[in-house]
């Protein structure tokens, strides 16, 4: 694809750009790119170095983002690119969130996406696996044409962008999977390599305007505490801020990247922080344990069952009208 330029970037003094696209504000002297690897200032202008070319692409179980309140059971296309804003120490892609690896790419230029978002039952488009923060102009272009097909358009990100550029995407993106580190600077700054994280105010952003979000938090042993507290933390926030009907999704850490000799979660404190948010909100689920009971979805009224799961296997029990099948509460699910 050819070089487009970047949104979201000031130009300074001595051929330095600033970009300002997320919370990181890199400066970028000529001829160097910025912390995601792929923004680059060439002559004193900003551009993107991956618009419309893709390292990863499958069609993947919804459940899988993870999103369990949108279109549950569903297919969803979803891709990714080289890039990402932040060094995660536990990265699963950091083969392509870390690296540069144009010898993976493929083209795939926006007016591709519906025809290849609409194959198996796919619902539309998922933009994951790295970060698409970092792809802005390409996703932006390319959720346009999703959406002008009829078909839906998700964003799996750590959120930390400006407000400005959010609010851009805002009526492009129909659901959103926001990974939630930590509460506070000082653990993204130690666990992520990001010093001015501003993911919860993107968070409240995305609920004013009405978009479907759930959230993920990858639970790390000697980066998390393992106390009732510090679960409750999380929980109240996400209620006082969020409202109770949001989903999380606990995480079980598994050795990768640079904690390749850090032990895995152990599983009683992935039920501890489910347990404990429970008492703060509606949906609470776990990941990477075989807990079927605790990936289910129940009324938040009558404790009546309305979703099965058992990994990516997806039983949808309330009714075709949106009701849950004992009290007829309208269920919390775009489907």
């Amino acid at each position: 694809m050819p070089t487009v330029e970047a949104r979201y970037w000031e130009k300074l003094e001595g051929g330095k750009v600033k970009c300002t696209l997320c919370p990181r504000n890199c400066v970028i002297p000529e001829g160097g790119r910025g912390f995601c690897l792929v923004r680059r200032n060439a002559g004193g202008k900003l551009v993107t170095t991956v618009y419309g070319e893709i390292t990863s692409a499958n069609y993947d179980p919804v459940e899988k983002k993870p999103l369990y309140h949108f279109y549950p059971g569903a297919v969803i296309f979803s891709i990714g690119t080289n890039g990402c804003n932040l060094d995660c120490k536990s990265c699963q892609n950091w083969e392509i969130s870390r690296q540069d690896t144009p010898h993976l790419r493929q083209v795939l230029p926006p007016n591709a996406l519906p025809e290849l978002a609409s194959r198996y039952g796919s619902i539309g488009v998922a933009y994951t696996y790295n970060d698409p923060i970092i792809w802005f102009e390409f996703v932006k272009d390319a959720a346009e044409k999703v959406k002008e097909a009829g078909l839906k358009n998700v964003l799996v990100t750590n959120g930390n962008i400006s407000i400005e550029a959010l609010r851009e995407l805002l009526p492009l993106i129909d659901a959103f999977n926001v990974d939630l580190k930590g509460m506070d600077r000082e653990y993204y700054l130690k666990f992520s390599s990001f010093p001015n994280p501003n993911v919860w105010q993107v968070c409240e952003e995305i609920k004013k305007a009405g978009k479907h979000l759930e959230l993920t938090k990858l639970i790390v042993p000697g980066f998390d505490n393992f106390t009732p507290e510090y679960f409750e933390r999380f929980g109240r926030w996400i209620a006082e801020n969020l409202g109770k009907d949001t989903p999380i999704h606990y995480s079980r850490f598994f050795p990768a990247y640079k904690l390749l000799n850090t032990p895995p979660t152990p599983v009683e404190v992935i039920d501890l922080a489910y347990d404990v948010t429970r008492e703060f909100l509606w949906y609470v689920y776990v990941g990477n344990v075989i807990e079927p009971e605790r990936e289910s979805t129940y009324c938040p009224q009558c404790g009546a069952l309305l979703v099965k799961r058992a990994g990516y296997s997806v039983e949808v029990l309330f009714t075709p009208d949106g009701r849950c099948p004992e009290c007829g509460r309208p269920v919390d699910f775009v489907f």
